[in-house]
């Protein structure tokens, strides 16, 4: 028997009132056997007969479909006895306000009723008394709160109440708040432990491995016990018709009612085709992409390649934690984002399975409700949150958390469970998986002169002190020591959080200043090669061009490899803004201005060694 339905018959012999919240709509629950009983109904009734509850009386409500805004109906009342004696009733109030009617009831006759053990159970508590932020009900409502108050309190020893509610927060806290005759139990989704009992029970007879029966109840996580039978029902198939039932197999079938498809790009990933083999040509692919950073895509492939031999999660037994998970520290403009945007396209084959939230924007407590959605009765509550949202629409996906440390407190708190348990639930109660997706991180950590509490540290100072040490591969490494100390003193003395450093484990990486001639003469070329290409897709319906000359690369590398070396690639942004923008567009308008189009505009270095732009039709 899981652990919440011991507590339930526990809490049912020693309180009179008990709230029931969560996982309530589930089609079934599974018991100590393995076994499977269908629905909440049935679990409640053996509940009360386990305790010698004499009769049941079933009280809830119903949608009436017709009606915008899927208006309640309340039921009729269905009476059963639990001891073997009369069958079961049906019974009519005949009244406008039925509701009032039957509390009113159970309030004056039947609740107080000593002479037997009644079980009286109410559906749906949070539509019949929904909750309101402000503290102030229609007089309706109020009513109806006070006669449950009222019932409450007058209940008799031998008689239970049960409210059954999507979630506890959406029902007065007045029922429980200071109230020692009421608990409140959460139903929870079905275990790990319990998982595994169910595939164990059903697959007995099945032709299945331990080792698959296991893979199976770990990659379930946050799955209904109807998820489950779909997918015990789809295993079974595959069996019959004798397909492969391999781990990635079992993935796939599981990730139909996690994530809606079961489609894995992390299997089509190539191993040993160019340009992009896996094995062979991903760590060349990465280098030509993201320039002068070489120790941080060895590291990133590396982890790669174990998500997609699927030997993420070993150590700690558990399959549903996000497929990598990194967090990239280093100076500014280094490739830290571009390097996140280039594997989502290596990953996913586009660029746009990459969302980036700049943790800057979360400095406040309440804005935790950005990410997963505002609560019940807030402004929003509709639309979600922007986080759950983005990786329900597209599972397979690279999110940056940019600027980490910019975050409020709480909201590591998030972060902590994404690791741990690859998944978050939103503020409507819908689940989202990140178990096809990569975590990264991003922070300047290690370049602060002040700290979170506003103290004077010395990081900068530290980092300055190294990069005046002359520029070996012993400075470069001692510059990743730095800034990879930094990330592990903030998460354990700063803000106290050394659990969520845990999580990312070894995958702290540190970027290098780029402060090589030859990685600088790299990066300017293959920005300038950027440039013209998204000049000609820009200007397509003109069919302008742009070209560079050689001689250009050298003119910003002579001028701005200072700014570069301090800035990054931000530094060479800048300058070419400003050297090549008002040429260009000085070109663009006078061709504009005269009718032409087909032009091609060629920068290049006069004999001064200033840039011109010229022209050619």
């Amino acid at each position: 028997m899981a652990v919440w339905q011991e507590n339930l018959q526990r809490l049912l012999s020693q309180k009179e009132v008990l709230i029931l919240h969560g996982n309530i709509r589930d089609t079934a629950y599974i018991k100590k056997d393995g076994n499977l009983v269908p629905g909440l109904t049935p679990l409640l009734r053996e509940a009360g007969k386990a305790l010698n509850f004499q009769r049941a009386v079933f009280w809830g409500v119903a949608f009436d479909a017709e009606k915008k805004g899927h208006t309640p109906v309340w039921s009729l009342e269905r009476i059963e006895s639990l001891d073997g004696g009369s069958p079961p009733e049906a019974r009519a109030t005949g009244s406008q306000d039925r509701e009032l009617v039957v509390l009113s009831r159970w309030l004056k006759e039947e609740v107080r009723d000593i002479t037997r053990k009644t079980l009286f159970v109410i559906y749906y508590i949070d539509k019949l008394t929904p909750y309101s932020n402000r503290g102030i009900y229609p007089r309706d409502i109020a009513q109806l709160i006070t006669l449950v108050q009222k019932i409450i309190e007058n209940i008799a020893e031998n008689n239970r109440l049960i409210m059954v509610a999507l979630q506890d927060t959406m029902i007065p806290l007045d029922y429980y708040t200071n109230s020692p005759r009421v608990a409140v139990l959460e139903i929870p989704l079905p275990d790990k432990e319990e998982r595994t009992l169910y595939f164990s029970r059903q697959l007995a007879n099945r032709d299945l491995s331990g080792e698959q029966i296991d893979f199976l109840g770990n990659i379930t996580d946050g799955l209904y016990v109807r998820d489950l039978e779909n997918i015990l029902r789809d295993v079974v198939e595959a069996q019959g018709s004798g397909l492969e039932l391999s781990s990635t197999a079992l993935r796939k079938r599981v990730n139909r009612y996690r994530i809606g498809t079961d489609e894995d790009p992390w299997a089509g990933l190539p191993l040993a085709s160019p340009p992009k083999g896996l094995i062979d040509c991903a760590e060349a692919w990465f280098k030509e992409q993201v320039i002068g950073q070489d120790h941080a895509v060895v590291e990133v492939v590396r982890a790669i390649k174990k998500a997609r031999a699927g030997v993420v999660g070993l150590a700690s037994g558990q399959a549903g934690k996000p497929r990598a998970v990194f967090f990239f520290a280093g100076p500014t403009g280094v490739g830290k984002t571009f390097l996140a945007k280039k594997l989502a396209e290596y990953l996913f084959d586009t660029e746009e399975a990459f969302a980036r939230f700049d943790m800057s924007e979360f400095k406040e407590e309440h804005t935790v409700s950005k990410l997963i959605g505002a609560p019940p009765g807030y402004v929003g509550y509709e639309m979600g949150g922007e986080l759950t949202n983005a990786v329900k629409n597209r599972p397979f996906s690279v999110i940056l958390f940019d600027e980490i440390e910019k975050a409020h407190p709480k909201i590591m708190d998030i972060f902590l469970q994404i690791l741990d348990d690859g998944r978050l639930t939103d503020s409507r109660g819908q689940t989202v998986f990140f178990t096809e997706s990569v975590i990264i991180f991003t922070s300047n950590l290690g370049t602060r002169t002040t700290d979170s509490r506003g103290h004077e540290i010395a990081e900068k100072a530290r980092l300055e002190k190294l990069l005046m040490l002359p520029k070996t591969d012993e400075r470069a490494r001692q510059v990743r020591e730095h800034f990879v100390t930094a990330v592990q003193d903030f998460f354990t003395y700063e803000i106290s959080r050394p659990e969520l450093l845990n999580r990312i484990g070894s995958h702290i990486i540190a970027f290098n200043h780029i402060d090589s001639t030859d990685a600088m003469e790299r990066m300017i070329a293959s920005k300038l090669h950027d440039i013209a290409i998204n000049f000609r897709d820009k200007f397509s319906h003109l069919r302008h061009r742009l070209n560079f000359a050689e001689t250009v690369a050298a003119h910003f590398l002579k001028h701005y490899q200072a700014s570069i070396e301090r800035f990054g690639g931000r530094g060479l942004v800048n300058a070419i803004d400003d050297e090549v923008g008002h040429l260009l567009a000085d070109q663009v308008l006078w061709a504009e201005k005269n009718g032409l189009t087909g032009q091609t505009f060629i920068v290049q270095v006069n004999d001064q060694g200033e840039l011109r732009c010229r022209r050619e039709s």
